[in-house]
């Protein structure tokens, strides 16, 4: 009986601990942290830079020469050569072959150095590209998280709005009962409760919206219940004017979209150098061993003659030469007008990139300046219509105002409320992003 117990005990904090689990709230940090583990579009760009690692190894060891061993075998019938003393004869033979052969470039117009110079400049693009497609799913998760607590804090004021319409009503009954206004009056605000209830329906439709569309940025189950940290406290005390200028010239430092094209730009550079060096000479070293056996069937020339033929037909071969390219159908020269078409390609894309950074971090500026602004008079007409709506309300229950009048106060107040929470997290959104201009990462979030 006590075993029982203690079973009963046991697996009542077990599911205790997997409730606590399932209530979790996730911050901000959760879901970026989630997001770049699980993310499928950021680990294919992962594998892309191990391709390229795999190239740069390929191009380094192409500089080592090459060497080639080898034996081959075969028969013959009829008339034919005896390699040994060449004589026609007409006796079944045997060939066996053994060679070893090297040979290496000693110049061509430095293609393997620049092959390996392209490689890596395309592996440092390719990490860059790792870096912009983590920032871009950062940044997607930012704003969907942010979307979530828009719509969340809409639904909680749209439930408040649901529950102060609620007492009016009650209160206008209880006026009714004694005497002191209309059913009519009761009508109008239960209509009004009924659209409150309404708008809670669409404030929550919207929420779900949203919680949906950043699970599948997380690549979460449907599901699963995701609960959402709040935003902390607003702090615009502390902020100093930016200059574009200046977050501009640090952008360029440490931005890797700019590395990437910058890395781009000198990769093209040297494919450029690469097609240069296909029309001019090549120079190689080639050397070379070679031995093998012979068997005419005959017994003059037994099989144990194997190891002797080994040692007396080896040769060895050193070669130097060149090969000019004099005429492939102009291909040469005209892979190198395309290559030099690419590198002006590529320099006008870095410019074009930089001049989008620069309009980017100007509106940026321009915009958290906005936002302060905006938070700050969205506060003063919050708390002048919280004060209006209560008056209102007052005056309503004393028989001084209309229900018209109180509506108009309500709806004024909930749209103050809305826009206070939407100019808060633009503005703490626009921080964050002027904060990655400036430090080319998202470091400070988890702050």
């Amino acid at each position: 009986m006590n075993n029982r117990y203690l079973y009963l005990l046991f697996a009542a904090i077990f599911f205790t601990m997997i409730s606590a689990n399932a209530q979790k709230k996730w911050s901000l940090t959760d879901c970026i942290d989630y997001a770049l583990e699980n993310n499928i579009e950021l680990n294919q760009q992962k594998l892309q830079v191990k391709k390229k690692d795999v190239n740069l190894l390929e191009s380094k060891l192409s500089i080592l020469p090459s060497l080639t061993t080898g034996t081959n075998a075969g028969f013959n019938y009829g008339r034919n050569v005896n390699p040994v003393d060449n004589s026609i004869t007409y006796n079944q033979t045997l060939n066996n072959r053994y060679f070893i052969e090297s040979s290496v470039n000693i110049f061509q117009g430095l293609v393997k150095l620049n092959t390996i110079g392209f490689n890596r400049y395309m592996q440092s693009a390719m990490k860059a590209g790792v870096d912009i497609q983590q920032n871009r799913l950062i940044f997607d998760i930012l704003s969907g998280y942010y979307s979530v607590l828009y719509c969340n804090g809409l639904e909680q004021v749209a439930a408040q709005q649901v529950e102060v319409s609620n007492l009016q009503v009650e209160r206008m009954k209880l006026l009714v009962k004694a005497g002191k206004e209309s059913q009519i009056t009761v009508q109008q605000l239960e209509s009004q409760w009924a659209s409150d209830k309404l708008n809670l329906t669409q404030a929550e439709n919207a929420t779900r919206q949203s919680v949906l569309i950043l699970k599948q940025l997380l690549r979460i189950e449907t599901n699963y219940n995701l609960f959402f940290s709040t935003l902390s406290t607003v702090n615009l005390q502390t902020e100093t004017s930016l200059v574009a200028d200046s977050v501009f010239q640090t952008a360029l430092q440490i931005l890797p979209q700019i590395e990437q094209y910058k890395m781009f730009l000198k990769a093209s550079e040297k494919d450029l150098a690469i097609a240069k060096g296909l029309v001019t000479p090549r120079f190689y070293l080639f050397a070379g061993l070679y031995s093998g056996y012979y068997n005419a069937n005959d017994p003059a020339n037994p099989a144990a003659d194997f190891s002797y033929q080994l040692n007396n037909n080896l040769s060895q071969q050193v070669a130097l030469g060149v090969s000019i390219p004099i005429f492939k159908q102009a291909s040469g020269y005209s892979r190198i007008k395309q290559k030099q078409i690419s590198v002006k390609e590529q320099q006008l894309k870095l410019e074009k990139t930089k001049d989008n950074l620069y309009s980017e971090i100007s509106t940026a500026i321009e915009e958290l300046n906005a936002s302060k602004k905006e938070y700050y008079a969205s506060q003063e007409l919050r708390n002048f219509s919280k004060l209006s709506l209560k008056n209102v309300s007052i005056k309503l229950e004393h028989g001084l105002s209309s229900v018209t009048d109180y509506e108009s106060a309500r709806q004024k107040y909930t749209s103050a409320e809305a826009g206070l929470l939407k100019s808060k997290l633009m503005y703490v959104m626009r921080k964050q992003i002027l904060k990655f201009y400036q430090s080319g990462n998202w470091n400070h979030l988890y702050n």
